[in-house]
């Protein structure tokens, strides 16, 4: 009993080594600054309807072999089951989408999930698998310095010196 414990140890311990997303290899990875235009939040589409339609025809081809009340049963319980595990797999619904500017790209956008609570209004864009925005300085972005901007946050106005 002792050895499986310190087995399952070792086996959660590789599971959760930091390192470069295995995705990344064999890419070209791009980093570069850019400023903030505006946030949006969106909201994005949602597979739950497949998932009940998967789930139903699969609890109906399940008992094929049952009379008509079973393979009603079997579908009822097989959307239900779908739309729970494809909510649950989707999550939250809601992203937002950050309008940017950067010399190197121009103007550009990126969706994601994650809201970044900025401070500088600059970010740091990682292209690589998928892009990674994180906060920088306000030094990062000296393409916009000495400027005054308006950053439209959710319909909210804010204006910020660099």
């Amino acid at each position: 009993m002792k050895t499986l414990l310190i087995s399952l140890a070792f086996i959660l311990m590789g599971c959760a080594t930091p390192g470069v997303e295995r995705a990344s290899q064999n890419k070209i990875i791009k980093v570069f600054y850019a400023s903030v235009e505006s946030i949006n939040q969106v909201e994005l589409s949602s597979e739950v309807k497949t998932g009940i339609a998967s789930g139903a025809a699969v609890g109906i081809i399940d008992n094929i072999d049952g009379n008509h009340e079973d393979m009603i049963a079997g579908a009822l319980a097989g959307a239900l089951v779908g739309a729970i595990f494809t909510a649950i797999f989707e999550g939250s619904n809601v992203a937002f989408e950050y309008s940017l500017h950067s010399v190197e790209e121009g103007d550009f956008s990126v969706i994601q999930k994650d809201r970044i609570d900025l401070q500088s209004n600059c970010l740091k864009v990682r292209i690589a698998a998928e892009v990674v925005l994180s906060p920088a300085s306000k030094d990062k972005c000296q393409f916009n310095h000495n400027t005054k901007q308006q950053i439209k946050i959710e319909n909210s106005i804010y204006t910020s010196e660099y």
